[in-house]
């Protein structure tokens, strides 16, 4: 990347990735939790919201990052609102990097079926894409504004099998799932305690040595025109 090049970390969350990236010289942070001490210099924390418009001109940026926004836009959204200022923001021969993870957990697992199949019931009746990493090479080619899009996608073993990133994938989900325990309890017709026991079962499946847990995760690149 060019010297002076300018990064920006759509959905950073608490910023971990810039703060340990080192090639970057000027980058400025989309998020509602991010940290307020001990920045470095070059890096910009600011909060608001893509479907707004981001306060910034066409063409602001050499490299736009965005990461695990699966369930953060309906389909609608993506197309109409999230991908189009993603492109707009982009400068000329700057790159895109959108990093997508299914919310579908494929196991063998019987709690772990149970679970996804209802996520995916709920996220689905909300407009969302639980799958949108193999639909965003499309979307970013319809904006003809890419000559280069690269996709690829990988499973991810979850829990000790699939090595350090397993394990902390295997706790992302987890922590998801706890997260909207209140709805899918309800559509699942379970006592709120009785559907904590069939995520704390997620981790153990995970862990069987007769059952495999794994999530298709995306990586898609492109090189604006």
């Amino acid at each position: 990347m060019r010297k002076g090049a300018r990064v920006i970390d759509l959905g950073c969350g608490a910023g971990t990735w810039i703060l340990v990236t080192d090639f970057i010289s000027s980058l400025e942070m989309i998020s509602p939790i991010f940290p307020t001490e001990g920045l470095p210099l070059n890096v910009e924390f600011i909060e608001c919201n893509i479907l707004d418009g981001l306060p910034y001109k066409d063409a602001s940026f050499d490299f736009i990052h965005q990461k695990f926004l699966t369930t953060a836009f309906t389909q609608a959204q993506w197309e109409e609102k999230a991908i189009p200022e993603i492109t707009r923001l982009t400068r000329p021969d700057g790159w895109v990097e959108i990093v997508e993870g299914s919310v579908y957990l494929i196991s063998d697992g019987n709690a772990t079926k149970r679970i996804s199949e209802a996520a995916q019931n709920f996220l689905k009746s909300k407009g969302m894409n639980i799958t949108i990493g193999e639909d965003i090479p499309r979307l970013l080619e319809n904006t003809n504004a890419f000559s280069e899009i690269k996709y690829k996608k990988k499973a991810v073993v979850l829990g000790k099998k699939g090595g350090k990133s397993g394990e902390e994938t295997l706790r992302f989900y987890i922590a998801g799932f706890g997260s909207v325990r209140i709805v899918l309890s309800s559509n699942m017709n379970l006592m709120p305690e009785h559907y904590d026991a069939l995520v704390e079962t997620i981790s153990i499946e995970a862990e069987k040595t007769t059952c495999t847990t794994y999530v298709d995760q995306y990586r898609i690149c492109g090189h604006k025109k």
